[in-house]
């Protein structure tokens, strides 16, 4: 097998938050990058056994009120069933990269743009997203994550017969944001 990089992701879905490492070719490789490739990267892809799925390794798996619910060597996560990610990283990228990015977001006149997002609801709870992101949200938006950075992300979950609203500390103000789970938005001009 070949040797591989890993990287610590936490991955959402509804109710639930797992934490574990994904592989990656490379160190340089943003994380929103590799969950959105048409292929995504199995350092063994003998253990595959979903086209959709990301392979975690050291999994810890959470929910509201239980810091630990339970734990696994190895877990497949479904890509269509996570709401939003984020990792540990501050930056990443490599430096020619990053001057390319510039340079199109400079040439396409990328605009900061705030966004306050609802996404679908799962169960009894959904999320409600508060977040800044660069350029047109209709191209983002085709992605299956774009980027959300400065966010503040809130859970909210039915308990009986109310409503309880709980902010999620994500220790990271970056999250990748599944396109496909948003049910309304709005947007503003960045002040």
């Amino acid at each position: 097998m070949p040797e591989s990089i890993q990287r610590e992701v936490i991955l959402f879905t509804p109710n639930k938050k797992y934490t574990g490492k994904i592989d990656l070719k490379n160190d340089g490789i943003r994380t929103i990058d590799q969950l959105n490739s048409s292929t995504i990267y199995w350092k063994n892809p003998a253990e595959k056994s979903f086209d959709d799925a990301v392979l975690l390794y050291d999994v810890d798996i959470s929910v509201h009120g239980v810091d630990k619910l339970t734990s696994f060597k190895k877990l497949q996560v479904r890509l269509s069933d996570i709401m939003f990610f984020t990792d540990r990283l501050e930056t990443s990228g490599d430096s020619a990269e990053k001057m390319r990015a510039q340079t199109l977001s400079a040439k396409a006149k990328d605009e900061r743009a705030k966004a306050k997002i609802i996404t679908e609801m799962r169960g009894d709870s959904f999320f409600f997203i508060f977040g800044t992101f660069h350029g047109l949200f209709k191209n983002k938006t085709k992605q299956r994550y774009f980027a959300l950075t400065e966010v503040k992300i809130y859970e909210v979950i039915r308990t009986g017969e109310k409503w309880d609203r709980f902010e999620i500390d994500l220790g990271n103000h970056f999250i990748g944001l599944s396109s496909n789970h948003i049910e309304a938005c709005t947007l503003s001009d960045y002040e």
